[in-house]
């Protein structure tokens, strides 16, 4: 199969494997792509990987923008390096103590922006070098990871289930939040200590872990053709990007935008081709430009001029 595909296939990640090998595993199926993926996942994580194909691989910085969703368990009482059960156990202590409502009393400090410190085994740099750099070398000590905090949003938290020394929980939250992180932070605040034992991305890009497609699934359906597996695909106008989609009704104008000339429309024409949600009318603003066929052709840009006209640019092709 050597056909270039385009769109963006909602993959369900299995644990064992980490993101770049469901990647390199497609090309093995498909032949060589212009392909990427959003977000990574551990190799103990499992759940929504969503990769992009073709012109499709343009929306990454979006797509990334967008929140995800995880569940995960948090085992108490343990500590390892890497704050998870991949790494090696620093100590072993008894939790079982703790109840389901001190913990619940706790989220709520962990709840909108808060600092977050990386873990010292992930791909933050320090001097150029990634930390897990570091501290395969037993160098982290060199490294004031405090200094490396940053402030990410938690727009939601809970518990979801809850059992002596484990408790399960749902977050969802922005790009650059480490769920090993925030498991640490939330049993030091307990006073104890805690590892991330099992996570699962559950939504990411849109994209709900029950609307994805198995390893089995994707499989037989490259066996079944390249129709077959090209129908797999979202096609750029088909995800939920959270931008403003503006539909030309004229191919002169797609025309146009596609050569990099500006396009001026009358407020009326903005307002009739403009689709939701609609944007607020200050300053610049970006949204998916859709030719008269429904098919999405660029990234754009668009002001209003102060004859209360909108320029129209467009920045980024996707066709």
């Amino acid at each position: 199969m050597s056909r270039q595909f385009r769109g963006m296939l909602a993959a369900y990640k299995p644990r064992g494997m980490i993101s770049k090998d469901l990647s390199r595993w497609i090309e093995r199926q498909v032949g060589k792509q212009k392909l990427g993926h959003v977000g990574t996942l551990d190799p103990m994580a499992e759940g929504v990987l969503c990769l992009l194909f073709g012109s499709a691989t343009r929306l990454q910085d979006q797509l990334l923008e967008l929140p995800k969703t995880y569940l995960f368990d948090m085992k108490l009482g343990m500590e390892t390096d890497t704050l998870d059960l991949d790494g090696k156990v620093l100590s072993e202590v008894d939790a079982t103590h703790m109840t389901r409502e001190a913990i619940a009393a706790l989220l709520p400090g962990f709840r909108g922006r808060i600092k977050q410190v990386p873990p010292v085994f992930s791909a933050v740099k320090y001097q150029g070098r990634p930390l897990y750099d570091y501290a395969r070398k037993n160098q982290d000590s060199d490294v004031p990871v405090d200094s490396l905090a940053r402030e990410v949003t938690v727009e939601h938290l809970e518990i979801k289930a809850f059992e002596p020394g484990l408790v399960t929980l749902e977050a969802r939250c922005s790009k650059g939040t480490y769920i090993r992180s925030l498991v640490r932070d939330i049993a030091r605040a307990a006073g104890t200590t805690a590892c991330l034992s099992r996570l699962v991305r559950t939504e990411a890009s849109g994209i709900r872990a029950d609307a994805c497609a198995s390893l089995e699934q994707i499989e037989t359906a490259i066996k079944a053709g390249p129709g077959n597996f090209e129908a797999m695909l979202l096609p750029p106008e088909k995800l939920a990007l959270g931008l403003p989609v503006w539909q030309s009704v004229e191919h002169d104008c797609c025309a146009r935008l596609r050569r990099g000339q500006q396009v001026s429309v009358s407020s009326s024409q903005w307002l009739e081709n403009l689709r939701t949600p609609h944007p607020s009318t200050t300053g610049a603003m970006t949204l998916m430009l859709i030719d008269p066929q429904g098919v999405a052709f660029g990234l754009g840009e668009a002001k209003m001029t102060e004859g209360g006209r909108f320029l129209i640019t467009m920045k980024r092709g996707l066709s």
